[in-house]
């Protein structure tokens, strides 16, 4: 898996290539940790995302739960065939703003 972070203001946008599972998805989660202090939007880019495994969807969980606390927004963009399959199947793609 590799990411990118770039935050602008209260603005977090996460790409994410590759597949995040159990083994990645700590990782991703502790690097967005300290970015998301103060951020009331976020955005997954999921263009390079071959794969999502259910630890990979509490890392996105989290995310949601956060901005929502902070009446914010999450949306996920460009999620291709496969994880817009597993985000249906797993009720997440109604729950997330998607794009």
């Amino acid at each position: 898996m590799s990411y990118k972070l770039e935050r602008q203001g209260s603005h977090l946008t996460v790409c994410v290539a590759g597949k995040l599972d159990a083994k990645t998805s700590p990782v991703l989660r502790d690097a967005m940790s300290s970015e998301l202090e103060g951020v009331s939007a976020v955005t997954f880019d999921l263009a390079g995302l071959e794969y999502v495994s259910s630890a990979g969807l509490r890392v996105l969980l989290a995310a949601y739960k956060l901005t929502m606390k902070r009446d914010g927004t999450m949306r996920v963009v460009n999620a291709g065939e496969n994880v817009m399959s597993i985000l249906d199947t797993s009720g997440f793609a109604d729950l997330f703003g998607m794009e």
